[in-house]
């Protein structure tokens, strides 16, 4: 019959299904436990079903004399299994990250609420994705979380499944309309794919879509992560349309409701609108704001317990100035480039050819798409001759298509070639093109939308033409811009690091690639990377960039979606302007950010001295500038269309495009009479004043100096990687050393094999830095499956083995005068911590002197742990006798209750000089508790005789 579970306590061993098991939590009859022998997993157990006994580990074999080596990986194998096993912050051992204090801010502030529920709001480069995974781990460590939505825009749903599989250990599927066939082959009838994978990053535009979004808020989430939140803020002038930034709003505010926990990302949370703003903070804690929805009322106070948003500046402060400082100069100018005669005579003939095609679809629903197909083509022919004659090249193929069609049929044509005008217009403002097409797919579809009968498209026609022949006059030598970049604006930056040229479009890359290799050739390592290449080649040739010399990279924004960019390159040459400062920020925050290897960065920026240019600059692109260095933050249209329109002149605009002003754009309200501008002062104050909770005052030197004395208790930074040569060794497994001081490992026995886990590793590292500069290089981390694999079978054929013994040992010292033992034991905690108290455990020594009663002291400890082994020259019946002496010690079960409590009280006062502080800056309400502690249970693992020698 099962012992009733209300008479266990959290940490206490129980057998049960012939495995020990440690109880981590008792609700009723239900018995969640973890398994202590064989592969670690955790398990509910309905007791009136099971067959519960109270259990511990067996005593060492007094039968079997183990050796020091296996008893020493043994104990090895034990401490890297319970890693931060006291430790405050769990989420530690499940990451291969090494985070700063900062970055561990928002956890601790995380575990102090019931349910945690964040703004992190910090600046470009600072880890905010890397503060929402440790969070994440942390919940997940703890239980609190296993059903999770990571929502963000479709071109970084790769950058997140990859940071949460390398860093974290943690394998999300990327859940959309292409991508749900093959996922839907694995799960069972009748069940949902929400349901059967339990975490999912989906893009907010598919999300949003009425069918899918009642499909996910049908499931209950433990967390939902919202990237890139500013997109889904409540609209600032609401009306009874559903934009797609309405729609954002409304699922967000649906599922940031419905779930648990709720983390919302972005680096620009305030767009200049009190009642946007709030609306964010309404989804973290409804009780921040107070008042009107058009007027509302931000609770500063409240909102501090849920809002992190630290500026770059603070954290350099908070670093503090000198070598501890771990981010890079930053060495930015613009270069202005004077076009030639032939691409002035090119670009007027392109805004005369846009006169023609608006005039054709004036009277038609593609009005407005033909507006934003003109910006398209100027931005295109700014952008490079090439690029321009292939998209006039694209457009005359399908005019030529539509015109025998209407040759055969008569009537007009009014085709949108499945571009929206919301599609259209982000297409030009350079913005998230949203789920349906790649930018390069919009940008092309965007030149098929055809409309008028046939006399309008052979008008078209003729004007394409003689465009066309303008754009094919500007050769290289004609060619301004690209004449300064291979005369000047590259060969300057080969002196520092590799370089990166950002381009929006495939065609100017492959025009800039040919001009490049033809100009410097053999003397710089040329690569190009771009949407449409698969995952692997693109991994292939970032790292071949990486590893050049003097490396010299093209790419579109592909990279600057999320690829880790400071460890390959410090320089940026952006060969044509964005439309959108968020773009350029983006990318230069892939270099100039926390890791950047070098003290300097270098961006330039080529701009065409043309009217659209020094508009999009001056409006734009340096006021940004101007505010990002007065205030320390982005100003607040950043990836807001209808902010960027307010900004752009309307005077200005109607001269670029002699048919347009600014209301045949946007929402047809210029601003300029009703509305504060965005760079207002009152404006930039006002987000100054409700932004910004830097948090300084969390004090987490305790977590900094446990992690220190838990590395050095495992035998310092290079603990693991000692486990791991030890480990392979034990099992008859290869591990070489690689030229490049990585290593090679191969497998040979099925004992270290697992469904994870390949039979040989190439290139692995025990250095996260190398890790990280080169992503064809392994990390084994704590977390990695080899690892913990190795970990599982060194504990399991040490506990059991007869010629790998480790449970026993005896070895030879001078530093002890008569037969000693010495005993590692697990001891096992619980915090009081509310409903569920916190389970952790750990492993302590202690020596005893076979016929004496005093123990030695922790130093004398220490030093035979640090002692080197000889030969014991014992006799089997000797050591037989001495083992049994030591199992039966009449000191020892004193003894260990008196070192386990020790030990506990330690745990609880460094817990309570941490909870003191945290209680000081205005936290620590949830953690209530933590720091009252209790002994559960305690195993002997290993005994060590020590003979005099």
């Amino acid at each position: 019959m099962s012992i009733d579970p209300n008479s266990l306590l959290p940490g206490t061993v129980i057998r049960n299904r012939n495995r020990l098991w440690r109880v981590d939590a008792i609700d009723g009859q239900e018995v969640t436990a973890t398994a202590l022998d064989g592969a670690t997993s955790t398990h509910r157990f309905y007791a009136p079903i099971e067959q519960i006994e109270e259990g511990s580990l067996p005593t060492p074999s007094a039968e079997k004399m183990g050796s020091p080596q296996f008893q020493d990986l043994l104990i090895r194998a034990n401490r890297l299994s319970m890693l931060h096993g006291t430790a405050p912050l769990m989420s530690l051992q499940r990451s291969r990250v090494i985070p700063t204090e900062y970055q561990l801010t928002p956890v601790v502030m995380g575990l102090d609420m019931p349910a945690v529920r964040l703004l992190l709001a910090d600046d470009v480069g600072l880890g905010k994705t890397i503060e929402a995974g440790l969070i994440t781990s942390e919940l997940m460590a703890r239980n609190r979380a296993d059903r999770i939505l990571i929502v963000t825009p479709a071109n970084l749903r790769e950058q997140w499944r990859e940071a949460f599989e390398h860093f974290f250990h943690i394998e999300p599927k990327i859940t959309n309309r292409r991508n749900r066939k093959v996922m839907e082959k694995d799960v069972p009838p009748g069940t949902s794919i929400w349901e059967y994978y339990s975490k999912h990053i989906v893009s907010i535009d598919y999300a949003k879509q009425s069918r899918i979004r009642s499909q996910i808020l049908s499931q209950d989430w433990d967390l939902v992560i919202i990237d890139e939140a500013h997109l889904a803020c409540r609209p600032h002038t609401s009306s009874s349309s559903q934009s797609p930034s309405k729609q954002r709003w409304e699922f967000t505010q649906q599922i940031t409701d419905a779930a648990t926990h709720a983390l919302l990302l972005t680096a620009t949370p305030h767009n200049g609108y009190t009642d946007s703003y709030a609306s964010l903070l309404k989804m973290v804690n409804p009780e921040i704001v107070s008042g009107d929805a058009n007027n509302p009322q931000i609770n500063r106070d409240i909102a501090k317990r849920h809002v992190v948003q630290r500026r770059r500046k603070d954290v350099e402060q908070w670093f503090g100035e000198g070598a501890d400082n771990p981010f890079p100069e930053r060495d930015q100018k613009t270069v202005e480039v004077s076009p030639t005669d032939y691409e002035k005579t090119a670009y007027d003939a392109v805004r005369d050819y846009g006169d023609t095609l608006v005039e054709a679809a004036k009277k038609s629903d593609n009005r407005n798409i033909a507006q934003w197909t003109v910006i398209h083509f100027l931005k295109r022919a700014l952008s490079s001759p090439e690029a321009l004659r292939q998209s006039l090249k694209n457009r005359r193929g399908k005019l030529n298509d539509r015109l025998k069609e209407l040759e055969e049929s008569g009537g007009e044509i009014d085709e949108n070639a499945g571009v929206s005008e919301d599609m259209a217009q982000a297409n030009a403002l350079d913005s998230d093109p949203g789920e349906d097409y790649t930018e390069t797919e919009l940008g092309e579809r965007v030149e098929r939308v055809v409309t008028g009968d046939e006399k309008a498209i052979r008008m078209e026609l003729d004007s394409l033409e003689e465009t066309l022949g303008a754009a094919e006059r500007v050769t290289k030598t004609h060619d301004s811009k690209l004449q300064q970049l291979l005369g000047q604006t590259l060969p300057a930056r080969f002196r520092s690091g590799g370089t990166i040229i950002f381009t929006k479009y495939v065609d100017t890359l492959e025009y800039l690639k040919k001009h490049i290799d033809d100009e410097f050739g053999d003397s710089i390592n040329l690569h190009t990377l771009y949407g449409e290449l698969g995952e692997a080649e693109r991994n292939e040739r970032f790292q071949a960039f990486a590893d050049a010399d003097r490396g010299v990279l093209i790419a579109t924004d592909v990279i600057s979606e999320g690829m880790n960019l400071q460890y390959a390159a410090n320089q940026v040459i952006h060969y044509e302007l964005p439309w959108n400062p968020n773009r350029l920020e983006q990318r230069n925050g892939r270099v100039d950010r926390y890791g950047q290897k070098r003290d300097k960065v270098f961006i330039r920026t080529m701009v065409v001295d043309d009217p659209m240019d020094r508009m999009v600059l001056t409006k734009l692109i340096e006021k940004a500038q101007e505010i990002r260095s007065e205030y320390g933050f982005s100003p607040p249209y950043l990836g807001d269309d209808e902010g960027l329109l307010k900004l752009l002149d309307s005077h200005e605009l109607s001269e670029l495009m002699p048919q347009q002003t600014l209301m045949d754009y946007g929402s047809g309200d210029s601003g300029a009479e009703t509305e504060e501008s965005a760079f207002d002062n009152e404006v930039l104050e006002r987000i100054k004043d409700e932004s910004f909770y830097n948090h300084t005052e969390v004090d987490l030197s305790e977590v900094k100096e446990r992690q220190e004395k838990t590395q050095k208790l495992l035998g310092g930074e290079d603990a693991l990687e000692s486990f791991v040569k030890s480990g392979l060794q034990l099992f008859n497994c290869t591990f070489d050393v690689n030229v490049d001081g990585t290593y090679r490992i191969k497998l040979t026995t099925d004992e270290v094999r697992g469904t994870d886990i390949k039979d040989e590793y190439e290139r692995v590292t025990f250095d996260p830095n190398r890790a990280a500069e080169d992503e064809k290089v392994e990390m084994l981390d704590i977390a990695h499956p080899l690892v913990q694999r190795l970990i599982e079978a060194v504990k399991e054929v040490a506990l059991t083995s007869k010629d790998r013994y480790g449970r026993t040992s005896m070895r030879g010292t001078s530093l002890v005068s008569e037969p000693t033992a010495l005993y590692t034991f697990k001891v096992r905690y619980f915090a009081y911590t509310g409903e569920k108290p916190t389970v952790m455990e750990e492993l302590l020594q202690l020596a005893l002197p076979l016929y004496g009663e005093e123990p030695l002291t922790e130093e004398k400890v220490r030093a035979l742990l640090d002692d080197d082994a000889t030969d014991a020259g014992r006799s089997e019946q000797e050591w037989k006798r001495d083992i049994e002496t030591a199992i039966e010690h009449e000191k020892l079960e004193r003894a260990i209750d008196d070192r386990a409590d020790k030990r506990r009280e330690e745990i609880s006062q460094e817990r309570k000089e941490m909870h003191e502080k945290l209680r000081e800056a205005g936290y620590g309400e949830q953690l209530a508790g933590f720091d009252n502690l209790d002994v559960a249970s305690e195993d002997l693992l290993t005994i060590g005789l020590y003979y005099p020698t």
